[in-house]
């Protein structure tokens, strides 16, 4: 275990008892953090990405901003967007004071990198693919779990679980991988970040409720696909969730939970349409309003959650603007998903 304990606290040098960020307050943290939040994109430069002929016009916008370097050093929109969020964890690893607040957004890439290597693996790849900056595990560690027993064996129960879930698979579709990474992932972000002062502590729950009963409406046809994906700690149990599916009351059941109610209406309208668009929309106009809440609380790890997280949410949303403006898709669709400008 020794390999991610540089992670905690006590492993950065910057970090001890003397550093500016060591005690119980967060102001310096947040004052640094507070300086950054003007790089995340404005209103303003939403509309005109929203209005871009095609995507050589969204590098254009894009590259007048704080992307601009990023996309000129990778050569490519994909990789500044996973430049950015990998610049927003390194900056949340120099402040942060709570090593389960840092670990929990680092394992987070670990997951990450695990779905990158792991799903190319199981489809008989090499596993040279691109992968992200080293988390909490060497790349190289979990790369060589996959068909290294002793490598499997150093990784951290969860990490070790998923990926003997993986290798149990008959058949490793895409879509049965996936329910296994997505487990983990909310398994690490619960684990983590749970324990943390509110709101910052609801997010995991809100996550998986919100994909919850996104996945129980986009399968409610296939009662083992229902599940076999649904994960623990929403508000609402597997079980509930599957049974709302059964009996056609997803969004009312969704309803129940304060602060749902225009996300459950959504799903409703969702449910009658088959396009799911403006379910997702308001599920991310959820976890920004709690981003927004916890950025104001300067005495505690939220503006670093909001700033971290808050990108992580942006570079997502630019890449479906970029992918949409490939793709041809008109400027209401992408409204309807994109909750920005």
């Amino acid at each position: 275990m020794i390999q991610w304990l540089w992670s905690c606290p006590g492993f950065f040098p910057w970090k001890g008892r003397g550093s500016r960020v060591a005690g119980s307050s967060y102001t310096y943290a947040s004052g640094r953090v507070s300086g950054l939040d003007g790089s995340l994109l404005s209103r303003r430069i939403w509309q005109q990405l929203f209005t871009a002929e095609n995507r050589d016009e969204v590098l254009r916008i894009l590259g007048e901003t704080w992307y601009g370097p990023l996309i000129q050093e990778s050569g490519s929109i994909e990789g500044a967007l996973r430049a950015a969020v990998s610049s927003a964890e390194e900056e949340l690893s120099e402040l942060s004071e709570s090593c389960s607040f840092t670990d929990g957004i680092l394992q987070r890439r670990d997951v990450r990198n695990a779905r990158y290597l792991w799903k190319n693996l199981a489809s008989e790849g090499s596993g040279d693919v691109d992968v992200e900056p080293q988390g909490t595990i060497p790349v190289e560690t979990i790369r060589m779990a996959w068909s290294d027993p002793g490598a499997a064996e150093s990784l951290p129960e969860g990490f070790r679980r998923a990926l003997e879930e993986l290798h149990e698979l008959a058949s490793p579709s895409a879509y049965r991988l996936d329910a296994v990474l997505d487990r983990l992932a909310a398994s690490v972000e619960a684990e983590n970040l749970s324990t943390l002062p509110e709101p910052v502590g609801d997010l995991p729950r809100v996550k998986i409720e919100l994909r919850n009963f996104l996945t129980a409406a986009r399968n409610r046809g296939d009662r083992e696909a229902v599940e076999n994906s649904l994960l623990s700690g929403g508000y609402h149990t597997p079980d509930d969730i599957s049974q709302a599916a059964r009996m056609n009351r997803l969004s009312e059941l969704l309803q129940e939970t304060s602060g749902f109610e225009d996300a459950a209406k959504a799903l409703e309208e969702g449910l009658e349409t088959g396009s799911f668009l403006s379910y997702q929309r308001e599920s991310d106009l959820i976890v920004l309003e709690i981003l927004e809440r916890a950025s104001s609380d300067m005495f505690s790890p939220g503006p670093l959650a909001a700033y971290v997280l808050g990108r992580e949410l942006e570079a997502s949303h630019l890449k479906m603007i970029t992918a949409g403006k490939t793709a041809g898709i008109d400027i209401r669709r992408l409204k309807a998903r994109v909750p920005r400008g």
